[in-house]
């Protein structure tokens, strides 16, 4: 009788393992796993702190180029990238160069985590910038925006 016990306990153990196991690293893919990484190009039109909960920092950049959408081939577009910075320093910084052409690193993991930031479209994950690679123009438009 001692033995059922002792090798469905050990049964359980080895299913609970295998449960977290599993969990965790569904949980790592889905919130922490760098999908990719890249630079961006654009003239920094937004950028703020905003949040009820976790405070965040959130910008917007405009990305001029091509349009692809349907009904709009070859026509002059603007693309929006939103993103988020965790970085306070950076953050900083940030805010006192809107209207400026800059070249910016981002992460962009699968789903978004509220105390990292917004997650602005489903099907793209989030965006967290790191770190500013170069201020690409001061004044592209000859005055700012």
């Amino acid at each position: 009788m001692e033995t059922k016990n002792s090798s469905l306990k050990k049964y359980l153990y080895w299913a609970l393992f295998f449960g977290i196991l599993i969990f965790s690293t569904w949980m790592y893919f889905r919130y922490w796993f760098v999908y990719s990484e890249g630079t961006r190009v654009g003239i920094l039109y937004k950028f703020s702190n905003k949040g009820t909960v976790f405070k965040t920092y959130e910008g917007e950049m405009l990305l001029p180029g091509l349009s692809t959408k349907k009904g709009q081939a070859n026509q002059l577009n603007t693309n929006n990238f939103f993103f988020s910075v965790d970085d306070e320093d950076l953050a900083k910084k940030l805010m006192d160069m809107q209207g400026m052409e800059l070249e910016l690193h981002y992460n962009n993991y699968n789903h978004a985590l509220p105390w990292r930031g917004d997650a602005y479209t489903e099907g793209d994950g989030q965006f967290v910038v790191d770190r500013l690679v170069k201020i690409k123009n001061k004044s592209p438009n000859g005055y700012g925006l």
